[in-house]
């Protein structure tokens, strides 16, 4: 992950709105965050979802729109800093050189990024000494680490070289509290990479560990191109289809580029975004997965398309992601099912027709799905 640089422009003057919001309700202080048996992160004893942005000033008024635009969580240089963002409706994620008493506002530590890139030889012995002391800057919060999904960047990342088992599986399995792979593909990399490496981080731990996503908000050159607002949307709900238990963007100055600044549009779409996946990460962090939910014919599980069902009580969450440049028609069969498929948000409901859905996904389209147990 490159270096991070902390600017004094405020991100509200680059990309203004029509109306700031109004001033948010102060977050509650931290008293305790750990993580349960399934990786998901608790704040003072309750399920949180956390939606983090790296690289944000910390002015009021970026303060105020990024809370608008509905991010919960910021990388921080310092404790100190990481104090004031709760009286914003925010928490802090603190690198690791940090210390400090006032622990209040911090959700998490951040330990050395890249670890791989990072430390050439002894990579566990090496990343867990690392971890320990950012542990003791920060005690009793999970540490987070974010990896590379590619070696060496951003050769790697055009040439597809993924980091072996040693390198990943293995590392996060021995070394890692949270794992935060980060892959910014566009545009040379499928965008369907981005659930490989949530799901390889996934079963390094056997789904006991948080995973933390840190999904693209700039490009690799400035002859490079931007996600869509389409693509980045299927990022972020194909990294919760493959189990991810929260988000994060990362923009490395984008927002202060003037040589290649990030669309408007694209950084309009994350509000939107950011609320529909909040909605869609709260349920999954409090629910268990549906595994009656499973495609109908043969030919669909070699699909390209990714699903996850989940249930709370007798509420159910479908979440469909198609992450290729084609349209794709799928057949999901969901025998416990009582009669339709109600669209989160606008859209037209989906007859169960003996208990079977069928579903037409545009390139990068996403459904998010509720029903019901008979």
């Amino acid at each position: 992950m490159k270096t991070l640089l902390y600017f004094s422009v405020s991100v509200a003057l680059l990309f203004p709105h029509p109306t700031l919001a109004a001033e948010s309700a102060p977050a509650p202080p931290i008293t305790s965050v750990h993580t349960d048996d399934h990786g998901v992160l608790l704040v003072n004893n309750k399920p949180f979802f956390p939606i983090l942005l790296y690289d944000a000033p910390l002015d009021g008024a970026t303060l105020t729109q990024v809370v608008d635009f509905g991010f919960n969580t910021l990388t921080v240089a310092s404790a100190r800093e990481a104090a004031t963002l709760p009286a914003h409706g925010l928490y802090g994620a603190v690198h690791s050189g940090a210390k400090g008493q006032d622990l209040a506002g911090v959700l998490l530590a951040v330990g050395v990024d890249s670890p791989a890139l990072s430390f050439k030889t002894r990579l566990i012995e090496q990343t867990s000494a690392s971890n320990r002391q950012t542990a003791a800057n920060c005690p009793g919060r999970p540490v987070m680490n974010a990896i590379g999904y590619w070696l060496n960047e951003p050769q790697g990342v055009k040439a597809g070289t993924l980091p072996g088992a040693d390198k990943y599986e293995e590392m996060i399995a021995a070394s890692i509290d949270v794992a935060a792979p980060y892959l910014y593909p566009v545009p040379h990399q499928p965008v369907d990479s981005v659930g490989d490496a949530v799901q390889r981080a996934r079963n390094a731990s056997g789904g006991k560990r948080m995973v933390l996503p840190i999904l693209q908000l700039f490009t690799w050159e400035n002859n490079d191109r931007y996600p869509t607002p389409a693509e980045l949307r299927c990022m972020v709900f194909l990294s919760l289809a493959r189990g991810a238990q929260g988000i994060g963007y990362y923009t490395y100055g984008s927002l202060h580029n003037p040589k290649h600044p990030m669309p408007v549009e694209l950084w309009q779409s994350v509000k939107p975004l950011n609320a529909r996946a909040a909605e869609v990460g709260e349920f999954l962090i409090t629910s268990t997965r549906d595994e009656s939910v499973a495609p109908a014919k043969a030919t669909d599980r070699h699909s390209p398309i990714r699903a996850r069902a989940a249930l709370h009580g007798k509420e159910g969450l479908l979440l469909v992601v198609n992450p290729s440049h084609e349209k794709q028609t799928e057949s999901l069969r969901l025998p416990h099912a009582a009669g339709t498929l109600k669209p989160m948000g606008d859209g037209e409901e989906i007859e169960l027709t003996n208990g079977v859905a069928t579903l037409m996904l545009e390139p990068f389209e996403v459904a998010v799905l509720r029903y019901t147990l008979k």
